[in-house]
């Protein structure tokens, strides 16, 4: 155990916001700072540091502690290696008294530690045979030095050599005392059926791959002999520590650099960051040659919102990767593309241009996915009317993940320009796929305000407080269209029976509108009944509000449409005006919520902290959901509460 003197003064030295930094990028919010939750994925910051107190706070995932605890956290360590680990960064000496680990502690993290321990001895292993064996020097520093990377370079990333040998490594492993168990645990090594092992990287350039705090989690090894029939490139399988979609190349060397220039250069290979990097590019890494996920997404996102994706020079490759950039886009990043000449990728253009001149060009090449997306795909399909319609279509896809609606409405005006297209039909057919994506967000947000209110102390009640020109706005159309398609898997009764299913967020007041929901809900076919049967209904008072709005029109109060939701030619917009109905339901739910935190707050002056994040948050979470609907307008009055 750490004495507690020696534990008080590391977590006094221990600067808890540069700790934190180096996983998360934060920004500063008055006496704190402020980021996305590096735990859980959340796309507005709930993650909080008071640097005051030396506390990190998650009002997502309601993870919170001191430096020691976010260190357990992201590194899975436990509490007396955290604290070795922090000693170390500070230079600070720890005094420890009796069992440094207990014997829970110590089985707990065996596994994870065995594998580290090999990887380690792996890494120093591959690095030696690279300046140490005549092998590694004609063969493995011939390469690097052929791709111009400099000594320096070399041991910033750690580079290497396996020998061409079937169990060089794993001899040496044997003579060092490491078991075989936790070397084929590692992905080190393989299991022959006769027992015996052998080595997985066998005559390769060996590229190190660090996880976000540096440690040596895998490898990827480059084959030497064109002869050989094996793939190019060999990496490690997944283990305990190494999980391929959450991590990306480079991460390490370039989180202080992204964080800098709050911006990262995103590439395939691991020669194309490694050489931009030696040119003082360092802001870049690499997805490694495989599609984007949404783990490393994520950890792009923990450091930059803006995210320059570099092609190589070719338009096929391009073509095929260009679906995994809407997962950027869906996650509120700012896409951009700088194309490289025909033939070129970063690493060899960059070695072509010198270092000033190729940042130059990334300058002056760089533009925004979308155009980048409409030129290539619309390029010699013009003149076909079917394929351009098919293109057109997949950029506005692309441009229906954006969330700002301002920022979709001014790249839809330049598309139609660069398309040669109606600027009015294309917002047609983009507001119909922003629809069609609100539903399963809107749950999402949903979820996301169940979790972050706990910890504040405010409830998440059922009450709605819509009025009744909302509910029977919403019954209205659906009984005027409920049998007409919503979107390409279901009718508009399909949607709103499926927003109001188990959405503890709404609920009628009005007791005639309660009557129709549950006569909707209890038809026998499950599909929409059909207008006779309301109009037929046993109930008089149905019937009679069935009659009423095929006959009359039902006006909407002059109330609803001044201060809530304006809706234009009902016959036309019935799609918009229901996701409209619910957006605003749900905002009123976030008044009330509000309205809630900020009577907590005048109650308890004296804890004040948390409810100020959260009505914080729930105002951001407000814009957010306004900001989904895309082409629904919202008038909110001063008399209606709205904080």
């Amino acid at each position: 155990m750490i004495a507690p003197n020696s534990l008080e003064q590391l977590l006094h030295v221990a600067v808890i916001e540069d700790v934190v930094g180096d996983y998360v990028s934060l920004k500063k919010a008055g006496s704190r700072y402020k980021g996305l939750c590096p735990f859980h994925d959340e796309k507005t910051p709930s993650f909080v540091v008071t640097p005051a107190l030396g506390i990190y706070k998650c009002f997502g995932c309601q993870k919170g502690g001191n430096s020691l605890n976010f260190l357990m956290e992201m590194e899975n360590l436990t509490y007396v290696e955290a604290a070795r680990t922090l000693a170390k960064r500070y230079g600070i000496e720890l005094i420890e008294t009796g069992q440094a680990d207990s014997e829970e502690y110590r089985n707990s993290q065996k596994l994870r530690e065995n594998i580290q321990i090999v990887l380690d001895f792996a890494q120093h292993f591959f690095a030696e045979n690279l300046t140490e064996t005549e092998e590694g020097r004609t063969i493995g520093l011939e390469y690097y030095r052929e791709r111009g990377f400099t000594a320096e370079t070399m041991n910033k990333w750690g580079l290497g050599f396996s020998p061409s040998g079937w169990e060089v490594l794993t001899q040496k492993a044997k003579e060092a005392g490491y078991s075989m168990e936790n070397m084929e645990l590692a992905g080190l090594v393989r299991k022959k059926e006769n027992g015996e092992y052998f080595d997985l990287f066998r005559n390769r350039v060996i590229f190190p791959i660090h996880s976000v705090s540096g440690k040596t989690i895998a490898f990827a090894g480059r084959k030497m002999s064109s002869a050989e029939n094996s793939p190019k490139y060999v990496n490690s399988p997944e283990t305990e520590l190494y999980k391929k979609s959450d991590v990306l190349y480079g991460i390490f060397q370039a989180k202080n650099a992204i964080k800098q220039h709050n911006k990262v250069f995103l590439t395939e290979g691991y020669t194309d960051v490694i050489t931009l990097s030696q040119y003082g590019i360092e802001n870049v890494v690499a997805s490694s040659g495989t599609a984007l996920t949404p783990g490393q997404i994520k950890l792009v996102r923990r450091f930059t919102p803006n995210v320059t994706v570099v092609y190589d020079g070719d338009k096929a490759g391009i073509k095929a990767s260009l679906r995994g950039i809407n997962l950027l886009l869906a996650e509120d990043l700012n896409v951009r593309v700088v194309p490289l000449p025909e033939g070129e990728d970063p690493d060899s253009y960059c070695k072509m241009l010198g270092s000033e001149a190729f940042a130059k060009y990334l300058e002056e090449n760089e533009e925004n996915f979308i155009f980048f997306k409409a030129r290539l795909l619309l390029e010699g399909v013009k003149h076909d009317p079917i394929r351009k319609t098919e293109a057109v279509r997949d950029i506005l896809d692309s441009l229906a993940e954006i969330r700002d609606p301002l920022k979709r409405n001014a790249l839809n005006h330049e598309l139609a320009r660069i398309c040669e297209m109606d600027e009015s039909l294309l917002a047609t057919e983009l507001s119909k796929l922003v629809r069609n994506k609100w539903s399963d967000t809107g749950r999402e947000i949903i979820e996301e305000l169940r979790q972050i209110t706990e910890s504040a102390g405010v409830d998440m009640p059922r009450e709605s407080f819509s009025d009744i020109s909302q509910e029977r706005a919403l019954l209205k159309l659906l009984l005027l269209h409920g049998d007409k398609a919503f979107n390409d898997e279901t009718t508009v009764y399909g949607f709103v029976m499926n927003e109001l299913q188990g959405d503890e967020i709404i609920e009628f007041h009005d007791s005639l509108c309660s009557q129709i929901i549950e006569a909707f809900k209890n038809h026998e076919s499950g599909e929409f009944p059909g207008q006779q049967y309301f109009i037929q209904h046993t109930d008089s008072d149905i019937a009679n509000w069935a009659a009423g709005i095929l006959s009359e029109g039902h006006e909407l109060s002059p109330a609803y449409l001044e201060n809530y939701i304006y809706i234009i030619h009902e016959n036309d917009n019935f799609k918009q005006e229901l996701v409209s109905i619910f957006v605003h339901l749900r905002r009123k739910k976030l008044d009330n919520m509000l309205r809630q935190a900020i009577e907590k707050l005048k109650e308890d002056a004296e804890n004040t902290d948390e409810t100020m994040l959260l009505i914080e948050y729930l105002n951001t979470v407000k814009m957010r959901i306004a900001q989904e609907v895309g082409g629904a307008v919202f008038h909110f009055g001063t008399n209606n509460g709205s904080a």
